[in-house]
């Protein structure tokens, strides 16, 4: 292999194992607000639970359920819209009695098919402080999923699909006289092959991260996508065997009859990428939804004609192997692929700053770490695409003609692996929660601990770290961790509390709370220690085999909102 080349797949290797090893994906639909909100005490029972995210949730693969504080569903099942507003989920709940409560939701958004799921606690009457079992304490929303593989690889197989469908449409158009070069069986049935395992494999996927049947996935909102697509892809196949057809009948001469069906199959393959466009994040709620709708489509249409055209001309060069020296149609595609890579700048641009939330989300979130590394990718493959240009393409010009294409096909195989590093990274991206939602929607009574302590005993042998949730005056949760100062690692303990002043009313006493021991080895505990609004005084007391060492803390507890 040439060295170009193996530079190529390396870098493409690089590129797809990073993604299957990448960071789990951030929240899609987070939970914005509650009501009753998360960590509330309410003196009267509510008569429904109602749940706001940031994405319109899809209500057939959503559910909502509302457990006592022993673990029982009292309510619950499949959610119900609230009419007029469809980022909202109503439950119905009647005659709670007074206790502590909690409520576990999981949606699908109806937005791009991706699942979150998370869980909060409120408390009705007197005693109703919030009881969540210790394995959801302080755990509230769980949004971590890792991409699964198959949906990854379910999207990278129909992009490629996609891409060569168009690519055939382009080039055949406009490059290669109105036919395709030497047999394109072959390569239409990858190309719909691709397109049909990559529609299977995301339909199964949908149905494994929402725990339902296909069944189910094909009857809820983003089924119906599915089922778009699949009548794109039937009428990919109509007209691939339409030109087929053609090209038997052509004799391998140039046919202006089959603009026809080449216009039909670019048109499918244009289909497909509109509905998936549809289905995805710039279909999400924006003042500019039609615009970024325009720009995502058009940047697919881009990358199909410079990326699936790549596909058809290295075809077209082995197909003529040493005897094919039609400078015509060489600089034909180079003045197609430098038009096409213009347009995948600037609408890559332009639904990057739309995405992205700003330029700091490209190293301090899981979207932008996969955009670098599509970027770098895509910087390679501009890079070999240069090459082409302005080194192997003027060779064509000289006698040396049977020499530049066979440069021409290695820079071009070359470039194919790139290209299959920057379709994988798109694959995960369309898994990712943008940037600009991922660090939007994490309202601190819903989901994210509000206060942090740490601190360590005078002779600083162990560290205590202290999470506490709502961190409001009243009922909270308190997590604690306890490690040795130097290494970090967890320390034996068998008895771990916290005890607390309010320093503007000292007075009041010393209140105190025991924590438990959780199966992973944190410390949990919740009750109504921080009563009062202002700076606490914590003083977390640990027993040790070898001994007892106090741990001094200080929180800053919020006034709380006026109403």
């Amino acid at each position: 292999m040439h060295r170009r080349g193996r530079l190529a797949a390396l870098a493409a290797l690089t590129g797809v194992w990073l993604l299957a090893t990448g960071p789990a994906a951030a929240a899609h639909g987070a939970l914005v607000s509650s009501d009753p909100a998360g960590g509330s005490s309410l003196e009267r029972a509510p008569g429904a639970v109602t749940l706001r995210f940031s994405e319109r949730p899809d209500p057939g693969l959503s559910t909502v359920r509302l457990l006592d504080s022993g673990g029982r569903v009292v309510a619950g099942g499949p959610a119900r819209p609230v009419a007029g507003r469809p980022q909202e989920l109503r439950l119905p709940v009647a005659g709670l009695p007074a206790g502590g409560y909690t409520v576990s939701w999981r949606i699908v958004s109806a937005v791009d098919g991706h699942r979150t799921d998370g869980v909060f606690g409120f408390g009705v009457g007197a005693a109703g402080a919030p009881q969540l079992p210790p394995s959801q304490a302080a755990a509230e929303v769980r949004a971590g999923h890792s991409p699964a593989a198959l949906a990854v690889a379910g999207r990278w197989a129909w992009y490629w699909g996609l891409a060569l469908l168009v690519g055939a449409a382009a080039t055949g158009l406009l490059v290669f006289g109105g036919r395709l070069p030497g047999r394109p069986g072959p390569l239409l049935g990858l190309a719909v092959a691709s397109a049909a395992a990559g529609l299977v494999a995301m339909t199964l996927a949908a149905g494994g991260d929402a725990g339902v049947s296909v069944g189910d996935v094909l009857a809820s909102a983003n089924g119906r996508w599915l089922l778009w697509r699949a009548a794109a892809l039937v009428a990919a196949v109509a007209a691939a065997w339409w030109l087929l057809a053609r090209a038997g009948s052509a004799a391998g001469s140039p046919d202006p009859a089959a603009a026809g069906p080449l216009a039909a199959l670019g048109a499918a393959g244009a289909a497909g990428m509109l509905l998936h466009a549809l289905a995805g994040h710039a279909a999400g709620p924006s003042s500019l939804r039609l615009l970024n709708l325009l720009a995502q489509w058009t940047h697919l249409l881009a990358v199909g004609v410079w990326v699936g055209g790549l596909a058809w001309l290295l075809a077209a060069l082995w197909a003529r192997a040493g005897g094919w020296s039609s400078r015509e149609v060489v600089g034909r595609f180079s003045r197609l692929a430098g038009t096409s890579l213009a347009v995948v700048v600037v609408t890559g641009v332009a639904r990057t700053a739309d995405e992205l939330g700003g330029w700091g989300r490209l190293v301090d979130s899981g979207f932008g770490r996969a955009l670098d590394l599509k970027l770098a990718l895509f910087a390679g493959l501009v890079g070999l695409g240069a090459l082409n240009r302005y080194r192997l393409v003027p060779l064509f010009r000289t006698g040396a003609r049977r020499r530049a294409a066979a440069r021409l096909r290695r820079s071009v195989g070359a470039e194919l692996g790139l290209a299959a590093g920057v379709l994988a990274a798109a694959a995960l991206l369309s898994q990712l929660a943008p940037g600009a939602t991922a660090g939007a929607a994490r309202p601190a009574a819903a989901a994210t601990p509000v206060l942090e302590a740490s601190g360590a005993d005078w002779a600083t042998t162990v560290r205590v770290t202290l999470t506490v949730t709502p961190g409001a005056a009243g009922p909270n949760r308190f997590t604690a961790t306890v490690a040795d100062f130097d290494s970090g690692r967890a320390l034996p303990v068998d008895r771990v509390e916290l005890a607390g002043t309010p320093q503007a009313h000292p007075d009041l006493g010393t209140a105190r709370l025991e924590l438990v021991e959780a199966p992973d080895g944190r410390w949990l505990g919740q009750g109504r220690l921080l009563s009062l609004a202002g700076r606490w005084d914590l003083t977390t007391t640990i027993q040790r085999p070898d001994g007892g060492v106090t741990v001094p803390l200080a929180v800053e507890v919020p006034a709380p909102a006026p109403s």
